[in-house]
């Protein structure tokens, strides 16, 4: 196959009137030559003819070099294409009208400004927390990337340095799995509005596997620790007996996250002993009987003196909170607040062990496998669709079962 050549030059055939020549790259194959016009002109002082760019020197160098890095993209792209699609032999003149018409069309959308785009429709959605997450991966590749591309001129090259560069600044390999699967999501989006082909994706090029099962640090806490958390006594008028009360609710209530829970309401969600909501993280319908203990926390707080004006079982949400970047604001700041109060009562029952609402929900199922609770049971109550989720909560107790078993035998 015949190399075609791609670079930028200052076509002197014709002066401007001010002296100018016009900027224009030159597409060579063989003896065959095409130029296309950048729209710009540059004097020959102000031109590098070296690097085959404008001096830093030109009024317009900025300008100059994002169009000449557009249309160079633009032309390798189609290029490659026709290479994908069996064209043996590209003619210049057909090369031509498909960068012609590319150009005609609406400028390809780049990967850091799909992010923000997606980011803003989520935001529009109320999906803040998956909102954030997607800026969190923004972040992270915005500091190795150093500027935007289109999603067709992020190469293999930039899908192996990214790659390591997210190896060596990433600290445990379940954040790196997030980062990832997060890049992995909005190469999706972009595959699905048509910014690139379906062949050109991360996960031809990565290495890392972000979907396996990934053995995370131990959270849950057996029967015995969640019984001395529940007897600890705090002044009932204070923020310690409300978190108290709040952690032992999750964990009552099968292990519902602590954003669910600050906006269940009466009227919508608990109906007698029974509770009805969708989960924030994948949008799935629970229904379930409520746990007596976890109906008898909610009596608690219709008597406490601390309301909701807004309907909310918890108070954690007033009428104030009407926007879901309100909503999503107070619930961070309530959850930090829980997480410190665990501290605390990790204190107090002498736990050598991090404490915090995450452990609710580990703590659900592990405590019920460990009295012999069907795995079938579990996954139903934890709201799982595949055995392989219920088991990712449950890794954590498999050394403990191994260990007793031992120790009874020998």
């Amino acid at each position: 196959m015949q190399e075609i050549k791609i670079k930028p030059v200052l076509w002197k055939h014709k002066t401007s009137k001010n002296g100018e020549f016009e900027i224009r790259v030159r597409v060579t194959q063989y003896k065959e030559v095409g130029y296309y016009n950048t729209g710009f002109t540059s004097l020959v002082e102000n031109w590098d003819e070296l690097n085959e760019c404008p001096k830093s020197s030109h009024p317009k160098f900025k300008a100059i070099i994002k169009k000449i890095n557009s249309l160079v993209s633009e032309i390798d792209y189609e290029i490659k294409t026709m290479h994908r699609n069996g064209v043996e032999m590209i003619s210049l003149r057909e090369l031509k009208d498909k960068v012609r018409k590319v150009s005609q069309r609406v400028q390809p959308v780049k990967i850091l400004q799909l992010f923000d785009i997606v980011i803003k429709e989520m935001e529009e959605q109320g999906r803040i927390g998956y909102a954030g997450v997607f800026y969190s991966g923004k972040i992270k590749l915005k500091k190795y990337l150093l500027g935007d591309k289109t999603f067709w001129a992020f190469t293999k090259t930039d899908f192996e340095a990214y790659e390591h560069y997210l190896r060596t600044n990433v600290p445990s390999e379940s954040t790196m799995s997030l980062y990832i699967r997060t890049f992995n999501r909005l190469w999706n989006i972009a595959i699905q509005r048509g910014y690139c082909p379906k062949e050109h994706h991360p996960s031809k090029y990565f290495t890392f596997k972000p979907y396996r099962r990934i053995k995370t640090k131990k959270r849950a806490v057996s029967a015995d620790v969640i019984h001395a958390i529940a007897k600890l006594e705090y002044d009932k008028d204070t923020r310690m007996f409300r978190s108290q009360q709040l952690f032992l609710f999750s964990y009552y209530a099968r292990g519902i996250n602590f954003i669910d829970l600050a906006q269940l309401k009466h009227k919508t969600n608990i109906r007698g002993n029974e509770i009805n909501y969708i989960r924030s993280k994948n949008k799935r319908k629970y229904d379930y009987q409520l746990h007596s203990k976890a109906l008898a926390i909610i009596e608690w707080f219709k008597t406490c003196e601390l309301q909701s004006d807004a309907g909310y079982v918890f108070p954690l949400l007033m009428k104030i909170h009407d926007t879901p970047k309100k909503i999503d604001a107070r619930i961070d700041s309530g959850l930090k607040d829980l997480n410190e109060d665990l501290k605390v009562m990790a204190k107090d029952i002498k736990l050598e062990k991090d404490l915090t609402s995450y452990v609710a929900r580990h703590s659900f199922a592990t405590n019920l496998r460990q009295k012999n609770v069907d795995l079938n049971i579990i996954q139903e109550a934890m709201g799982h669709e595949t055995q392989l989720q219920t088991m990712t909560y449950l890794d954590e107790i498999d050394d403990s079962l191994v260990a007793k078993c031992i120790e009874e035998a020998l």
